[in-house]
C-alpha cells in the first residue's frame, strides 16, 4: 500500500479534496487529527512505491494535481541502523562497540544517578520511580517476557495491523527491539534489567516493523494517539526524514503537556529527525566512561546524553542457550533511559504542578523539561556541548532543582530544517530551492549518502537542484 500526507492551503476545504481523492483516485483519506484537518493521510491500497524516487515523484504530482502545498510519501527508510550480532551484521562498520564483561547490570542507573533520585523522593514523601505517570512508546510492539513480568501496562495500539493488540510479531529487521527500549524503562528489579522508572505505566504502540524501516507518518499518527489517550511522555527510539505530519504531531503533543524524546541516532553522524525538531527532545548516547559512543549522531540539536553503550536491556534469544538479556547499545537506549528520568520527574512533582509551574513562565511543560535537564545536567571533563548537548542527564539533580529556578541555559532552537543540515555539512551554501516541496527528498540523498549509500533522486529533484556544492556533495 502506497501512503500520503498532504497539507493543504488555508484556502482549500479538506472535506472537498477528501471527496475528489475518493472519487478520483479511490483513496481512502483520514486527517491526521481532529484538531489538523488541513494535514490529510491518504492511503491507496492498490500501489506501492517501486523505489525512492519514484515515491518523491508521485508526491510531486499529487501536490500538483491537487494543488496542495505540499505531499509527502509515508517511505519506509533504513536510516537508523541498528546491531545485529546473531545475522553478524555489523553495518556501518566501525560504529559498533564490543560487550564489556565486567560492567554490573545497573551502571547505567548509576551512571545517571537514578537510584539517588528514587531516594530522594522516598524522602520527601513524593511519589517515586514514576509512579502514576503513563509514557507511551511508538515502536515495533512488545512481547511476553521475563523481563517485563510484572509491569503496568494501559491499553496500546497496532498502527501496522489497525488492531488493538501490539504486540511484536518478531518479524525481519529488529525483533524485539520495542521490548529491548522498554525495558530498561519498565522492568521491575527481579531478573537481571532494572528500569529506571518500574512503576510507570507502559502505553505499547506498535508503529513500525522494524526500526531500520521507519515509516514517519505511521509514527505521526502513533503520536497523536498517544496524546489522544493519555500518555504524558512520548518516547520514540527511532528516526529517519523530515516530516510536516510528524512535526505537526509533536507540536501537538507539545500543546497538550506532553513531554516529548527522540533518539539523535546512530552510525549516520549528523541528528536524524524527529530528534532534530526544536519540539522533541534529542538524546546522543555516551559510553560507561562519560565519553561519546561511537555511533552516536551529534549536533547542535543535541539536548541531552545518556547511557548508550552496552545498556543491559531484555533481548530476543535467538538460539538455545542464549540469555533473555544482556547487553545493548544504541540511542535506543539513551532516550528511553531519559524517557524514565522524565517520568521520575512528573511523579516526584506531581504532573499538575508541573503544568501550573510551567504556564505561570510562559513555557510549555516540555519547555521546562528541556530547560531544567540542560542546567542541570552532569558534565564530565572535556565535555563538547556542541557535539553532545549540555552534558549527561542527572536524575537526581533534577527531582531536587525547584521548578521555580531560573536559568539562562539556552536551547537551541531553528535546528529542524533541512537547510539547517545542509549548513553543518557544507557550511553556508546560498541554496534556492523549494523545501516545502523537496526537503524530505534532498534530506534523504543526504543521510544515505553519509551511510555510505546510493540512491537516485527523482527527476523533479536532479532538475531543481542547481547548487554545484550541492550536487557535488549528492553525487549528482
Amino acid at each position: 500500500m502506497a501512503r500520503f500526507a498532504m497539507r493543504l492551503r488555508p484556502d482549500q476545504d479538506p472535506a472537498a479534496i477528501t471527496a475528489q481523492l475518493v472519487a478520483e483516485l479511490g483513496a481512502q483519506v483520514h486527517p491526521l487529527s481532529a484538531d489538523d484537518p488541513d494535514i490529510l493521510i491518504i492511503d491507496l491500497p492498490d500501489r506501492t512505491f517501486p523505489t525512492d524516487a519514484a515515491a518523491f515523484s508521485d508526491s510531486y504530482a499529487l501536490a500538483d494535481d491537487y494543488g496542495a502545498a505540499a505531499v509527502e510519501p509515508d517511505l519506509p527508510t533504513a536510516l537508523f541502523p541498528e546491531h545485529d550480532p546473531v545475522r553478524g551484521v555489523d553495518f556501518p562498520p566501525g560504529c559498533w562497540s564490543p560487550e564489556h564483561p565486567g560492567l554490573a547490570p545497573e551502571w547505567a542507573l548509576w551512571t545517571i544517578r537514578v537510584p539517588q533520585a528514587w531516594e530522594y523522593s522516598r524522602q520527601q514523601g513524593k511519589p517515586g520511580r514514576g509512579e502514576g505517570i503513563v509514557v507511551g512508546q511508538p515502536d515495533t510492539g512488545v512481547i511476553r517476557h521475563r523481563e517485563m513480568d510484572g509491569v503496568l501496562s494501559v491499553p496500546g495500539y497496532d498502527f501496522v495491523d489497525t488492531d488493538n493488540d501490539p504486540t511484536d510479531p518478531l518479524g525481519d529487521g529488529n525483533p524485539g527491539h520495542g521490548t529491548a527500549t522498554a525495558s530498561v524503562i519498565v522492568s521491575p528489579n527481579t531478573h537481571v534489567v532494572t528500569g529506571a522508572a518500574p512503576r510507570v505505566r507502559h502505553m505499547a504502540i506498535r508503529a513500525i516493523e522494524s526500526v531500520v524501516r521507519v515509516s514517519q507518518v505511521s509514527v505521526a499518527k502513533a503520536v497523536v494517539w498517544a496524546t489522544d489517550h493519555g500518555a504524558h511522555v512520548i518516547t520514540m527510539s527511532l528516526g529517519g526524514l523530515p516530516s510536516f505530519a510528524l512535526d505537526r504531531a509533536i507540536n501537538r503533543a507539545v500543546a497538550n503537556n506532553v513531554i516529548v524524546m527522540a533518539a539523535a541516532g546512530n552510525c549516520v553522524g549528523t541528528v536524524v529527525w524527529p530528534a532534530r525538531y526544536d519540539n522533541c527532545v534529542a538524546v546522543a548516547g555516551t559510553t560507561p566512561d562519560d565519553t561519546p559512543w561511537r555511533g552516536t549522531c551529534k549536533g547542535r540539536a543535541v539536548d541531552i546524553s545518556a547511557p548508550a553503550e552496552n545498556v543491559y536491556r531484555a533481548r530476543i534469544p535467538q538460539f538455545p542457550g542464549d540469555g533473555d538479556s544482556g547487553q545493548g547499545q544504541g540511542t535506543s537506549l539513551a532516550v528511553a533511559l531519559t524517557a524514565a528520568v522524565a517520568a521520575l520527574w512528573l511523579a516526584h512533582h506531581g504532573r499538575d504542578r508541573v503544568i501550573v509551574a510551567a504556564r505561570g513562565r510562559g513555557e510549555t511543560v516540555q519547555g521546562l523539561f528541556q530547560r531544567l535537564i540542560r542546567d542541570t545536567a552532569r558534565r564530565p571533563q572535556a565535555w563538547n556541548t556542541n557535539d553532545m548537548g549540555a552534558g549527561i542527564i542527572d536524575a537526581h539533580a533534577l527531582l531536587s532543582r525547584s521548578l521555580d529556578a531560573r536559568t539562562a541555559a539556552p536551547v537551541a532552537a531553528g535546528l529542524g530544517s533541512v537547510q539547517d543540515l545542509i549548513t553543518d555539512l557544507l557550511g553556508d551554501v546560498t541554496l534556492t530551492l523549494d523545501w516545502e516541496r523537496y526537503g524530505p527528498e534532498v534530506a534523504s540523498l543526504i543521510l544515505h549518502t553519509l551511510l555510505g549509500d546510493r540512491t537516485n533522486p527523482s527527476p523533479e529533484l536532479r532538475e531543481a537542484i542547481t547548487n554545484e556544492h550541492l550536487r557535488r556533495f549528492l553525487r549528482l
